[in-house]
Formats: C-alpha cells, sequence, structure tokens
C-alpha cells in the first residue's frame, strides 16, 4: 500500500509540516511531477490526495501498472514465436527489421499533417492508412534487412492489438504504430532489456508481476531473468491475479497500484488544483492507447475536465525520452503559468535533443521545434508555411 500510494499520503503533510517548522510559513505552492512509474503516482495523488497539490504532471503515466506488466509477458511471448532455436526476442527483431517497420510507417504517415518531416502528428488518420500486412514487405524465405516473415508480422501484430486471454478478451491497451519504434529507447524496453549486463538482468515486469502485482504472489524464478516465468504466464488462469485478494493479501494490485475512479477527480477539481499528462506515441512500456482512453472517459464524465486536466501527446517518442521526437520542452512552466496565473495551457513548443542518435540519424535540425497540442488537437502545417523546421509553421487544429 505504501508503494501503490500511501508513502505520497504520509509523507506529503510531514513534509509541508517540516517546511513550516523551518521557515515559519507554509509552503505557498506545491507541486508533484513524475514519469513512468512516477507518472502513474501522480495521477494516483490526483484521484487520492489532489487536494494536497496546487499541480501536479503525469508524464507517461504507469497508472495501469499490472495490466501493463501482464501485457509485457505477452509480449515476450509474441516475440519469442517469432524466435529461432537459442534465439532470443531481441534476436528475433533485429533492429533493421524495426527500421522496416518505421519506414513504411512515415511511408504512409508521414505527409498526413501536410509536412513530410519524419513526425506523425496525425495519429488517427495513421492508424487507419498504416497496414502492417501489405505496407512492408513479406520474406519469401529468411528474414532479411527489406522484409519481415511471416512469423515476425503476426508476433508483431499481436504485440501491437494488445495482450488478450484465449476468448479474445482484451487484457491491456492496444498500441499507436508510430515511426518511433526503431527508437533506441523502444528497443530497450521492449526487446533488450532483460538480456543486458547488470544491473538490468531482468525481464521487464516479470519480478514485480511475481512478487508483487499477483496475489498470492507467484515467487518467480528469475535465475533466466524471468524468461520462463512470462513464458509460462497464462492469460487465462494468471492474469486475473492482479484482480485477487487472498488474505493475508487483503487489497488486490489493481486496487494498490491504480486510480480509484479514474474518472472522478473530485479532490482535485475542488481544490482548485491542475494536472497535466504527457505521453509519448511511442512509448513501449505504456501504451499511449491506454492514457487517451483514459482523458476520454475523463471528459466523457465531465465534460468541462478541460478546465482542470488536459492532455498532450508527443509524436515518436519513447518511454518519458528519446527516440526521433520533439522531446525537450518545460512541462514545470507551463503547470505554473494555469495554476498561477490561470493561464490554460493549449499548446507547448518543444526542441530536440541533437545529441540523440535517433535525432542525429534523422537528419533534422539541431534547432526543430513544434507545438505539442491539447489532446485531442494535432499539430499540422499551416497553408503556405515552408519552414518545417519552425514550431511557428504550424498550428494546433
Amino acid at each position: 500500500m505504501d508503494y501503490g500510494y500511501n508513502a505520497v499520503g504520509t509523507l506529503t503533510p510531514l513534509a509541508k509540516a517540516i517546511v513550516e517548522r523551518r521557515y515559519a510559513s507554509k509552503p505557498t505552492r506545491s507541486y508533484f511531477m513524475g514519469c513512468s512509474n512516477g507518472g502513474r503516482q501522480a495521477m494516483v495523488t490526483a484521484a487520492r490526495f489532489g487536494d494536497q497539490f496546487d499541480g501536479l504532471i503525469a508524464a507517461d503515466p504507469g497508472f495501469n501498472l499490472p495490466k501493463a506488466a501482464v501485457a509485457e509477458a505477452w509480449d515476450t511471448q509474441q516475440f519469442m514465436s517469432a524466435a529461432g532455436t537459442g534465439q532470443l526476442p531481441k534476436d528475433a527483431f533485429p533492429q533493421a527489421a524495426m527500421a522496416l517497420v518505421s519506414q513504411s510507417i512515415l511511408a504512409k504517415c508521414d505527409a498526413l499533417d501536410g509536412a513530410s518531416d519524419g513526425l506523425v502528428n496525425d495519429r488517427i488518420a495513421c492508424q487507419a492508412a498504416f497496414n502492417l500486412t501489405t505496407n512492408v514487405p513479406t520474406c519469401s524465405g529468411a528474414a532479411t534487412s527489406g522484409c519481415l516473415t511471416t512469423a515476425q508480422k503476426t508476433a508483431l501484430q499481436k504485440v501491437f492489438d494488445g495482450a488478450k486471454n484465449t476468448a479474445g478478451q482484451s487484457l491491456y491497451a492496444s498500441w499507436p504504430w508510430d515511426p518511433g519504434i526503431a527508437g533506441a529507447n523502444w528497443r530497450f524496453w521492449k526487446l533488450d532489456a532483460g538480456f543486458a549486463p547488470l544491473p538490468f538482468n531482468t525481464l521487464i515486469g516479470a519480478g514485480a508481476m511475481g512478487y508483487v502485482f499477483t496475489t498470492p504472489p507467484d515467487v518467480p524464478d528469475l535465475s533466466d531473468g524471468g524468461l520462463g516465468y512470462q513464458l509460462g504466464f497464462s492469460m487465462d488462469t494468471d492474469a486475473p491475479k492482479i484482480f485477487a485478494i487472498a488474505a493475508p493479501f487483503n487489497e488486490s494490485a489493481m486496487s494498490f497500484m491504480t486510480p480509484p475512479n479514474p474518472t472522478q477527480l473530485t479532490k482535485l477539481k475542488q481544490g482548485g488544483g491542475k494536472l497535466i499528462v504527457y505521453h509519448g506515441t511511442a512509448d513501449p512500456v505504456f501504451s499511449a492507447n491506454d492514457t487517451i482512453a483514459w482523458y476520454d472517459a475523463l471528459k466523457a464524465a465531465d465534460a468541462n475536465a478541460a478546465v482542470y486536466a488536459r492532455l498532450f501527446l508527443v509524436p515518436g517518442m519513447n518511454h518519458c525520452t528519446g527516440g526521433p521526437a520533439t522531446d525537450r520542452f518545460n512541462m514545470l512552466t507551463a503547470l505554473e503559468d494555469w495554476v498561477e496565473k490561470g493561464t490554460a495551457p493549449d499548446s507547448v513548443v518543444a526542441g530536440v535533443n541533437p545529441a540523440d542518435p535517433d535525432v542525429a540519424s534523422a537528419g533534422w535540425s539541431a534547432t526543430r521545434t513544434r507545438p505539442l497540442c491539447a489532446y485531442p488537437k494535432q499539430a499540422m502545417l499551416k497553408a503556405g508555411a515552408t519552414d518545417i523546421e519552425s514550431a511557428a509553421s504550424f498550428q494546433c487544429q
């Protein structure tokens, strides 16, 4: 419970008390910012302790983290289905394979926002335009750099469709097709992690699933990095354990890890707090589609949700950072302006990290900027604009 939520609920009042004792004054403002599990914490805090903060930033939030851990086992199973004898997931999908898929996505989607610039801003149109089966060449024999085998395509399609049980019921969100899947950060989390040198020698999700998220704990053998555990994980009988309760474990993982009533941020709203959520559309750990579905549900429950909560999608960005993306931006200032000046963020200007190999290999200007738009708006090239390296050439619509 402390890991899931109660540490914030216990230590936040204590921290404020320490500040007041030391400075003889309460904090003027209180902000919370985190990414990944920290993003999950921010969303849980917004739901449980929203009256304790003036503003929160939840970046690439794993707010359904136990479900994402199920998806990680699912991904391992699919990747291994395309692997040869003695191979690992990273061997089944070498970098050339992911680069081919990335280029195929760009070929169908890059120009949909009006600019052929290596970024896919029109995410919705891209999902309709790109088809893995028909848009990526199929190998007639062994895999090469210019094609994918049928086994590779089948595995990758199942990964992007999201984890399912044998009845076809969805266990986690699907994933958006985005050229950022060729990014080094995407590859690390989705394919390489668990088979790298220490300390990253356990498959992502294996230990957490076995020891924390299943009830009662599975206590898996991690001597092989968790590969055997994930390959043997049943989507029918093991996946439901994230919802289970069995004494002395009297709260399920889905209860203590996720926001209660995530579409009812009553304490945050009543206290005048603000929440900014941002998510890379090529995040390999937590699906941007899951976050989009949450925000859509929030707005369906409260037509005025944008008054206190806004979502920004970052095209091409991997987990919290990296990828062929404009992943350098200041959401904290945007949050402060919203809280302290009443200026709600409709867009935030983002730049690139020229030292990122994914950016360098794309050949972008080191000064490239783009507007990140408050969802559901997307950055589209202005009519007549020609400078595709400048945010000023784009508008949110």
